[in-house]
């Protein structure tokens, strides 16, 4: 394989805008000298660990470090995954982020080697850069001669810049270009001399008075200075897993959008490797070390570990950051337990940030900003009824009751949730200790790990007497 080819169409899809757990979150809440600031940007609390955060994130944005692993650990609901997301949007969208949850793993029509592999190399971008040639200029008049039996067109084109003028010869294509582009004298175009592309700038300012009725959307330019023919630096990202995709599928870049990637051959790895290593020697590429996110890194079982223990080692490899809540646990696919249900030996390859519970003041703060994130007014006495609710069951499930007590609180037409919404929600959903409870209340009425049940009363072994 000689080119490898790295295009990769994209465009920008306005979807919905829903609002999740962590929607919130749009960076790790440091200051410039990554001090971690009480309340900023979504994060609260978490001091050590977010700062902890804060020295990673710098080390990546400099590329000075790949191929680590990084353990945050902690019990539930106290923002595991939240410093992973508020870490992905500090990087930016240069630099990869890909998250998976560990039994994603599992569930994929592929071994577990070559879908841990997929999502490795997901994580490391390739910087290209490519000079291309192209023509910049003013247009001054197009000629378009059609032939009467509608066959081969013909036309010129006169483009000027502030120091030149050049007449070119059109041809079929350019013309159909020019036509799509809805291409008039007077516009400020640009045409890619290798594939042929017409980019329209925008219109001159020294035709800005031709125009009597004009949109907003109008764009005045400078008409270009210089020569006509100019070269240009054009700078693409794309991630590893893209390069394999596109050239080990007859489909190409289409592979990208079925979804349909599947096994892809380790020869095709090696030879995009070392086709990018030559890249990196002539300074053509970069290499962006990216972040790979596994949250629930407790479900994967020993066969991944070790590979993951291996992947680490690779000259192309990622920051691996993992998430668990498990204490001293079972290593999935093992007999023996270790802590936090990793292999030792992984652990000890990896540097390890704890998160602790949140205080009362932190939760109130939490609780504040998801209410305002999903739009909804509290009030006093509401906030802090949920405040001592999230301190005595959970934050998530404190989190959970704000959306359905709004919905309590529109059926009696308010637009504010006061104490009795939260009060009769509380009624309505049960977290997971009231739940317990109430299994052992009536244990009976579930089935055991026996298969028994007792179904409706139970009835008396006394014969009834008759007369």
């Amino acid at each position: 394989m000689t080119t490898i080819s790295t295009k990769v169409e994209s465009k920008d899809l306005n979807g919905l805008s829903l609002i999740a757990a962590h929607s919130h979150i749009s960076g790790l809440g440091l200051d410039d000298n990554l001090q971690p600031k009480e309340n900023a940007q979504g994060m609260v609390g978490q001091i050590k660990a977010r700062k902890a955060a804060g020295v990673i994130l710098k080390m990546i944005q400099a590329g000075k470090i790949a191929g680590r692993a990084v353990l945050v650990a902690g019990p539930p609901s106290t923002g595991k995954t939240a410093i992973a997301m508020g870490l992905s949007q500090s990087l930016g969208a240069e630099v990869p982020f890909t998250a998976i949850a560990g039994s994603e793993i599992f569930s994929l029509e592929l071994s577990k080697t070559e879908a841990l592999t997929q999502v490795f190399r997901k994580s490391i971008g390739i910087r290209i850069k490519e000079e291309t040639e192209i023509i910049e200029g003013e247009v001054v008049e197009i000629q378009i001669d059609r032939s009467i039996t509608g066959g081969h067109k013909q036309g010129k084109l006169t483009i000027k810049t502030t120091d030149m003028e050049t007449i070119y010869e059109l041809g079929n294509k350019m013309i159909e270009g020019l036509t799509k582009e809805k291409v008039l004298a007077g516009d400020v175009i640009s045409i890619d001399k290798a594939s042929g592309k017409i980019t329209k700038l925008g219109k001159s300012f020294t035709r800005a008075r031709d125009y009597d009725a004009m949109g907003p959307e109008t764009k005045f330019v400078q008409c270009p200075e210089g020569e006509l023919q100019k070269r240009k630096e054009a700078v693409h990202t794309v991630s590893l897993h893209e390069i394999d995709v596109i050239n080990s599928r007859q489909q190409g870049f289409l592979a990208l959008f079925s979804g349909d990637t599947g096994e892809i051959r380790a020869e095709v790895r090696e030879q995009i490797n070392t086709k990018v290593a030559e890249w990196k020697e002539e300074g053509k590429a970069e290499i962006i070390p990216g972040v790979l996110f596994i949250d629930e890194v407790h479900m994967l079982d020993i066969e991944c570990f070790s590979f993951i223990n291996r992947a680490l080692e690779d000259d192309f490899a990622p920051i691996v950051i993992m998430a668990t809540n498990r204490g001293i646990s079972r290593t999935r696919g093992t007999n023996y337990k270790s802590p936090h249900g990793l292999p030792i030996d992984l652990l000890d390859r990896s540097i390890i940030i704890h998160t602790s519970s949140y205080s009362q003041d932190e939760i109130r703060t939490i609780l504040s900003i998801r209410a305002s994130e999903e739009e909804i007014e509290l009030s006093a006495d509401a906030l802090a009824l949920l405040t001592k609710i999230g301190q005595e069951t959970s934050l998530r499930y404190a989190s959970n009751l704000i959306s359905v007590s709004q919905q309590i609180a529109l059926k009696r037409r308010s637009n504010t949730v006061d104490l009795p919404d939260i009060k009769r929600a509380y009624t309505l959903f049960l977290d997971s200790d009231r739940s317990v409870q109430y299994l052992e209340e009536f244990s009976s009425q579930f089935i055991d790990d026996n298969g028994q049940v007792t179904i409706g009363e139970k009835k008396n072994d006394d014969k009834m007497e008759t007369d």
